[in-house]
């Protein structure tokens, strides 16, 4: 009898050395793991459509290995290019993740878990209850997934037609998956898988210091905080996780956390109307952030149904960008992507099917 698919090896996860091996105790010719893997960078994962493979190894690869682990549900595309897409896991639960094109880069905003452990109040995400992690292949798939979208349907003139960079940054807690996104990440930064530079992934957290301290051991890419205040009674609100890791320790793990050359720490922050824009709040980011291993990204609150917030008005933010620049802080308000969608910040659930 046929093993479960959720327990079979996954295909976009697999090192070549293990599906050499796999090939070669099938009797078949070692270089045929290789031609599967090349397919498999492209975003190719149904092996009835590797070309140059004969069927007879179609075959075996589809009945021993999980090819797909997800399947796509439903897709929709913003008026600005930005595309959403809804997954559906061999479980049958459902994951989002969001493509953001721009003219010299495209970035894949990957999800990490089914739903949140996080309860931040003002996270559309959050308000979905956690329902599982994501295996290192369910996370590399959502990559391969999305470089397949854009071979079949290239984008706009004008808007860049590759993956190259990632962000963790979609539904779920990263560091609460250290498995499933270690994993994912070692994969996706070897030469035999996409061979991406730390530099072009950033992994984000809401700051669970003990694994910000191992993912800078182990895979120091990009690093983003979500702060949203740099006060700690105000904080364990917004971000309850603060309780456990309050300011005073995130600040000692930030310290040490290794940065490559000329890069820095994103310290995220949602504005929200007379909630944490306030001037003692900008006081307090000025005494938290360490100027010259970080900068600050502010983000405009994207809406969703039933929300108690409502964000900062523009003036407001543009006066809280320039306090903090005046000071010699890099702020910068981060442009809403996918809004229409409900593609951007905050906006990611998938409780619900999309409805195109």
């Amino acid at each position: 009898m046929r093993a479960m698919s959720t327990s079979l090896p996954q295909l976009p996860s697999i090192t070549l050395h293990d599906l050499q091996g796999f090939i070669t105790a099938s009797g078949l010719p070692k270089f045929r793991a290789k031609q599967i893997i090349q397919w498999r960078n492209k975003g190719v994962l149904n092996p009835d459509n590797m070309g140059n493979i004969p069927k007879n190894i179609r075959e075996l690869v589809n009945d021993k290995l999980c090819c797909q682990p997800i399947s796509l549900t439903d897709k929709q595309c913003s008026e600005d290019g930005t595309r959403k897409y809804l997954f559906t896991l061999k479980s049958g639960k459902s994951i989002e993740t969001v493509l953001i094109p721009e003219q010299e880069r495209g970035t894949v905003c990957l999800s990490s878990q089914v739903g949140c452990v996080l309860d931040c109040p003002f996270c559309h995400t959050g308000t979905q209850k956690f329902e599982a992690n994501l295996t290192a292949g369910e996370i590399i798939a959502q990559v391969l997934a999305v470089k397949e979208d854009l071979r079949q349907n290239p984008m706009q003139e004008g808007l860049h037609n590759h993956v190259t960079h990632l962000v963790y940054m979609g539904m779920g807690e990263p560091m609460a998956n250290e498995a499933g996104v270690h994993q994912s990440l070692a994969m996706l930064m070897s030469e035999e898988g996409l061979h991406l530079s730390r530099r072009r992934i950033t992994v984000s957290t809401s700051g669970l210091t003990p694994q910000i301290k191992h993912l800078g051991e182990e895979y120091p890419v990009n690093l983003a905080v979500s702060l949203h205040s740099a006060i700690n009674a105000e904080r364990d609100i917004l971000v309850p996780i603060n309780i456990k890791y309050p300011l005073e320790v995130l600040r000692d793990c930030l310290n040490a956390y290794p940065l490559a050359h000329q890069r820095h720490i994103t310290l995220e922050y949602l504005l929200l109307d007379d909630i944490n824009d306030r001037d003692e709040d900008i006081q307090a980011l000025l005494n938290f952030i360490n100027p010259e291993r970080e900068r600050i990204n502010l983000i405009r609150f994207n809406p969703y149904p039933n929300s108690p917030y409502s964000g900062t008005p523009t003036e407001r933010m543009n006066s809280f960008a320039k306090a903090l620049i005046s000071k010699g802080i890099r702020a910068t308000v981060r442009r809403s992507r996918g809004q229409d969608i409900m593609a951007a910040c905050g906006q990611l659930k998938s409780s619900k099917a999309i409805i195109s």
